[in-house]
């Protein structure tokens, strides 16, 4: 009797925790999983056109990127003896049919160039329509186009597309922004997700107890045992490995504040004057991606040792070998909470905001964590046959580096490649810190997805390695 009320209190324990927690996370992304801002990016401005005229006329046709687009910028240049009282004419149009219409007063052009029309509200307007923008004025006047996008000193071509001049085709394409509203149907589908989940945690907490209580093998309470039964060996080795870090340091663990300042400052010194014009708040871009990268290479790196590293003891008592690869990704995960202190600092120096969707960097954490771990267990299997990894992995991490966004912007992928890109895992943790944190929003479910099933996957593949090849560890160590 006293088990089944022990039980039940577990169950109301954790629905009530369940509760708050999809109470709060509804709080953090109601916003902005109902709507998203959407600015697509302009080329770059490489050259100008001939000047308008009425008879000189610019067409440039674009698809439309947002459900409600709210305005259209680009860049003009206008000559230093243009009439203030000339006009700029701007039509929009769909196929044959005229949607809007207006004309802007030379004097209305600041001497940035910048050509802002509002469209909001206009019929006819609608996400994935061809709409073409036709410019016309009464001379000294022009606007830029371009064919690539930059980082700094590094020019990507693009493919462009549907410029005219005079009806005629023109390679590249008019330094075009689109800003709108992109309306996102997730929020339709929150509750009863989250009404899903629960009942299968739930079910499942009821099947493991019904389990237990007839004495019936279960693997999830198999875990559970495994995971009670050497908790405190499982702490032990997490403290001794942070102590043993910073054992012989005189700075000891401030270190590991210094060490991403340190190395944020190397990298601007190195890529600030390449990359820094092109993004913005780059040094909260830099050292975010330097934070969590460190930490993967370090995790998967001590990991990978982390079998090989403990031959004596292994061979001398018995535990649970996934102990030691579990405890170098949590050891380093120490680590990496204590590397976002100088990140948050920097973000008040540099007027980052703090938003409410700063509540989810601990997701990052546990999203890069699992994944590190599942790379710890495939690592520290393969080095235990295979010696020569720990250098093939060396290569590898410096590929990576480079291979993620990290002190460069994704715009300079070619759009052939993008796909692949993507299907970094690393890219998308970084994607998703740089939401929460320079954005100031919650990414989409799509972003979540890909975190989560890059660090189960991962953390399944490892543990089937692992668990197919310890048997003959002490074999080999």
């Amino acid at each position: 009797m006293e088990k089944k009320d022990n039980f039940s209190r577990s169950l109301f324990l954790f629905a009530l925790a369940y509760a708050i927690l999809s109470l709060l996370f509804y709080w953090i992304v109601k916003d902005d999983w109902r709507s998203t801002a959407v600015t697509t990016d302009a080329v770059n401005r490489d050259s100008i056109s001939p000047e308008m005229t009425e008879e000189n006329e610019i067409q440039q046709e674009f698809t439309v990127a947002a459900d409600r687009l709210i305005s259209l910028t680009f860049y003009a240049n206008k000559q230093a003896d243009a009439k203030e009282t000339s006009t700029l004419k701007v039509h929009i149009a769909s196929g044959e049919k005229e949607l809007f219409f207006c004309e802007i007063p030379y004097s209305s052009i600041d001497t940035n160039g910048i050509v802002n029309i509002p469209v909001s509200g206009i019929s006819g307007i609608e996400k994935g329509s061809c709409i073409t923008i036709i410019l016309q004025a009464e001379g000294k006047l022009s606007v830029w186009i371009g064919s690539s996008r930059t980082a700094g000193k590094f020019q990507v071509d693009v493919e462009t597309s549907g410029l005219r001049i005079n009806g005629e085709p023109v390679n590249g394409e008019l330094a075009l922004s689109q800003h709108g509203v992109l309306d996102l149907p997730y929020m339709d589908y929150y509750w009863p997700v989250v009404s899903l989940l629960f009942l299968l945690l739930a079910g499942t907490m009821i099947y493991c107890h019904s389990c237990r209580t007839h004495n019936r093998k279960n693997l999830i309470n198999k875990g559970i045992f495994l995971i009670q039964q050497y908790w405190y060996l499982l702490k032990t080795l997490v403290i001794r490995d942070f102590k043993i870090r910073y054992k012989a340091s005189t700075l000891g663990v401030l270190w590991s504040f210094l060490n991403p300042l340190l190395m944020t400052f190397v990298y601007m010194f190195v890529f600030s004057t390449l990359f820094r014009s092109s993004i913005e708040n780059f040094v909260v871009y830099l050292m975010s991606g330097i934070i969590l990268f460190n930490y993967f290479s370090e995790a998967t790196n001590l990991g990978m040792q982390s079998i090989v590293g403990n031959a004596s003891l292994i061979k001398k008592v018995y535990m649970p070998k996934y102990i030691f690869p579990i405890s170098k990704a949590i050891s380093s995960g120490i680590n990496l909470v204590i590397s976002l202190i100088p990140l948050m600092i920097m973000m008040a120096l540099t007027g980052v905001r703090f938003q409410k969707s700063l509540l989810l960097v601990p997701l990052v954490i546990l999203f890069l964590v699992v994944f590190c771990i599942g790379f710890g267990l495939i690592l520290s299997a393969i080095m235990v046959y295979f010696r020569d990894i720990q250098f093939i992995w060396g290569i590898c991490i410096t590929i990576l580096n480079f291979m993620s966004p990290i002190f460069y912007p994704e715009s300079i992928i070619p759009a052939r490649f993008i796909t692949l890109y993507h299907m970094n895992p690393m890219y998308q943790y970084l994607y998703f810190m740089r939401t929460i944190v320079l954005g100031g929003i919650s990414p989409t479910p799509v972003t979540y997805c890909y975190c989560i099933l890059a660090s189960t996957i991962t953390l399944l593949v490892g543990l089937f390695i692992f668990r197919k090849t310890q048997s003959h560890f002490v074999l080999h160590l």
